[in-house]
């Protein structure tokens, strides 16, 4: 049986290389909103006073819907081509942003946000299965996915400029509104530049199985947030036990579906396994501390969100530059050591941000972005190698199903990471500012000021100049504590993953003849 392998080489033409591009807009348009919207969250926070679970919410709701129906997409694309299910994901994700943009509350602004997460889940299976028929030859392949990676660090890289640029200019709603015309563009350019390729019918859709596992994940990480802000609760409680229930009637459900929504017999390999807990993981304890350190520089230090923005370009590009360079370790190491090498880094530099942000205002904003820099640059070849890995260690006929699980590890990662490191960061916040607040301020400014630093600044502007000045200067100190704690769970949370990689992965192997096997 030929293999693809065997395919004859073939020549990759103009119009194969603008689709390219144009399959890479989505992915750097779905970074670009994390970044900026990581950036916009001070000035939400002022603008529309949500709760601190609120704002857990606005930053991760999307990912939760998205990780909840990732595994759907796979097979909408499957069935229905991937072409189509590109165009409507864009429209969809569009209307959102129009929505978003224009919410005149935080309740409907998480609910436009889920509607993004909901919209984005469909670009990346759609985006890969335009590639591998546009690209048959592995090493085309293997070129055009490190572009695809490119365009979303580049998102993430590019997303804190311009925010900060939209932001220093237009109000916040601007970082949404933008992607309306972009996601216009790529719609009317697709039936021109892309592929039409015809989606298979096969693939049943089990909408149990669909309602199982998007009700354990939001029944999991809503309870665990609201029992993480507000202490223990009956009903927060049984959220998270209900949650786990649900996952695990998804888990039994999927050993006796004949098409199962996930293959369960892909985690038998434990490279494989350990690839996709490599990149849950690494997202997980460093997402909560991303999104700290964008706020540090603009209510700590002291920048403008465009000067906030521009300095956070730094950061991103070391994780590009990482990502770029990380097969040259494979010259030396096998896939396992790197990774375990490159976690080494990244735990300096998250060492390093823990003393250095323990300074406060006196910080040197230069020592902050190097030590971010070293953080970003260690855990970027976590996940370039770890996807090679999980790809390697799949069968052949289920690459398609290996690279919906990587999509779900990422999007579960980063929704733990901000339910975990923002609650963890927001009880930080609120106890240290609960022991400094100024006396005599009002019960309302005081119980404002606890749920976030844009509530607190907001207050601060109704206050008389004695009780305004203490209170910026005690919501300074505390969001110090947080974003601290938020790095010492990037430092923990990195060494644990450091040991279970050199452990997990060290028989890993990355080949790409491999496949034929």
């Amino acid at each position: 049986m030929a293999t693809r392998h065997d395919l004859p080489p073939t020549r990759i033409s103009p119009r194969t290389w603008a689709g390219l591009g144009l399959v890479m807009v989505p992915a750097f348009m779905a970074a670009l909103d994390m970044t900026v919207l990581f950036l916009a969250i001070p000035t939400i926070a002022a603008e529309l006073l949500p709760s601190g679970t609120q704002q857990l919410w606005v930053l991760h709701i999307g990912d939760i819907v998205g990780a909840s129906l990732v595994l759907t997409a796979g097979r909408l694309v499957d069935r229905f081509g991937p072409r189509r299910l590109l165009v409507l994901g864009l429209l969809a994700y569009g209307v959102a942003s129009m929505l978003a943009a224009l919410a005149p509350s935080v309740e409907l602004l998480i609910l436009a946000r889920a509607l993004l997460g909901a919209s984005a889940v469909t670009m990346a299976p759609s985006g890969m299965a335009l590639l591998r028929r546009m690209f048959p030859q592995p090493r085309q392949f293997s070129m055009a996915l490190a572009l695809f990676m490119a365009a979303f660090s580049g998102g993430m890289a590019l997303g804190p400029p311009l925010g900060g640029l939209l932001l220093e200019h237009f109000w916040w709603g601007s970082i949404f509104l933008v992607n309306v015309p972009v996601a216009l563009a790529v719609v009317l350019l697709a039936p021109r530049l892309l592929p039409r390729v015809g989606g298979s019918g096969h693939g049943r859709i089990d909408l149990v199985s669909v309602a199982l596992s998007a009700g354990g994940v939001t029944g999991i990480v809503f309870g665990a947030q609201e029992l993480a802000a507000g202490g223990w609760n009956v009903l927060h409680g049984l959220s998270v036990a209900a949650g786990v229930a649900l996952l695990g009637a998804f888990v039994r459900r999927q050993q006796v579906l004949a098409t199962p929504l996930l293959d369960l017999r892909l985690f038998r390999s434990v490279p494989f396994t350990m690839a996709l807990v490599s990149i849950w993981l690494v997202i997980t304890v460093t997402a909560g501390a991303d999104l700290q350190f964008a706020q540090h520089l603009q209510v700590v230090i002291g920048h403008t969100p465009l000067a906030a923005g521009m300095l956070l370009v730094v950061p991103a590009a070391a994780a590009v530059v990482a990502t770029v360079a990380s097969p040259l370790l494979l010259r030396w190491l096998r896939p396992g050591p790197a990774i375990g090498v490159s976690l080494l880094v990244a735990i300096l530099g998250a060492g390093a941000m823990v003393m250095v942000v323990s300074a406060g205002a006196s910080a040197s904003t230069g020592l902050l972005v190097l030590a971010a820099s070293v953080l970003a640059f260690g855990t970027a070849p976590v996940f370039s190698l770890g996807a090679n890995v999980a790809i390697t260690h799949a069968p052949v006929e289920q690459t398609g199903s290996a690279t919906a699980m990587q999509e779900v590890s990422g999007s579960l990662g980063n929704t733990s990471g901000l339910a975990l490191g923002g609650s963890i960061a927001f009880l930080g916040y609120s106890g240290s500012l609960q022991s400094m607040l100024p006396g005599g301020l009002p019960e309302a400014a005081a119980e404002q000021s606890r749920q976030s630093v844009g509530g607190a600044l907001a207050a601060a502007q109704d206050l008389s100049p004695d009780l305004a000045g203490p209170l910026i200067e005690a919501a300074k100190a505390a969001l110090t504590v947080a974003t601290r704690d938020a790095y010492l769970l990037a430092v923990g949370g990195l060494a644990v993953l450091a040991v279970l990689v050199f452990v997990g992965l060290r028989n890993a192997r990355i080949d790409e003849e491999s496949d034929d096997e």
